[in-house]
């Protein structure tokens, strides 16, 4: 009775614990022994899990949520830091354990898949720099492999697809800028399926964004959230989605890439930082996260 009793505390005291003192959930990576280090904003994050791929090389980029819930998380292979692209990967993970519930590759020509955002009718769309591309979501995971695009556009100048969100029927691609202010551009889908090279023309609104830009979603109330990170700082921000002013600063985990809401309202984010092709820089964070906006400080 006593060694039940104790055994009943402990899982309520693990339970009572924030996500941030829990051992992460998932497949955790065989190439380090670091546990995941301290990050600002910790007690505002109620689930963590080691982002897929890691063994394999890949470094996460993207996130959207899927119809059915599932995290759709984006990545490409490399474990050179002087080498930014190779070949590129989705996959659904379960947002209650970490688990990978399928995977498949994208075709050739995407090589960072640094923005993916789930549109109409179980379709993803997935943002390279200089391409965008349209999936059957359903029908790629379920044949596994490589999958093919149903319908490919090339961005051209101005546009640069580092990143991708989905909103009021438009999308919204950003351009991760390093040096100065980014962009962010928004299309109306419709004239994105009437078009063939994607351009200034074709764009409904544009704004400046901060530098270092590397995701953005959208909240219930139609705010606009993205996220700035390098290897030394790791932001996000709420900006106004009508001029871009930013209304709200919050630190978080260096290298934190996309972000998305599921349908409770909480933030999914995933941060590169200790990736194979990272694993050198001061902070050890390669998870895939959740968290609570009102919580952030």
């Amino acid at each position: 009775m006593r060694s039940f009793a104790a055994a009943l505390a402990a899982v309520l005291l693990l339970a009572a614990l924030p996500a941030s003192g829990q051992t992460p959930g998932g497949a955790a990576p065989t190439y380090s022994d670091r546990p995941p280090g301290e990050i600002p904003n910790a007690e505002a994050i109620d689930r963590r899990f080691w982002a897929p791929g890691l063994d394999e090389g890949y470094v996460p980029q993207g996130i959207t949520l899927a119809p059915d819930g599932a995290v759709l998380v984006s990545g490409y292979r490399s474990t050179d830091p002087k080498v930014g692209g190779g070949p590129a990967r989705i996959w659904a993970v379960d947002p209650a354990t970490g688990a990978v519930r399928g995977t498949f590759d994208l075709p050739e020509g995407f090589a960072h898949a640094g923005g993916i955002a789930m549109g109409a009718g179980g379709r993803l769309w997935v943002a390279d720099t200089r391409l965008l591309g349209r999936f059957d979501l359903a029908r790629a995971l379920a044949a596994g492999g490589t999958a093919t695009a149903e319908r490919t556009w090339v961005l051209a100048e101005p546009l640069r697809g580092s990143f991708l969100s989905r909103h009021g029927g438009r999308l919204w691609i950003g351009g991760w800028n390093p040096n100065g202010e980014g962009r962010m551009f928004a299309l109306d889908e419709a004239t994105v399926e009437t078009a063939g090279t994607l351009d200034e023309r074709h764009v409904q609104r544009s704004f400046a964004i901060p530098s270092r830009a590397q995701g953005a979603g959208f909240d219930r109330a139609g705010a606009l959230w993205i996220t700035r990170s390098s290897s030394r700082i790791g932001e996000l921000l709420k900006l106004d989605p009508a001029d871009g002013r930013v209304l709200a600063t919050y630190q978080t985990a260096i290298g934190i890439e996309d972000l998305g809401f599921d349908a409770e309202g909480r933030l999914w984010s995933v941060s590169e930082a200790g990736s194979r092709r990272w694993l050198g820089w001061a902070a050890f964070y390669p998870l895939l996260f959740r968290l609570d906006p009102d919580r952030l400080r």
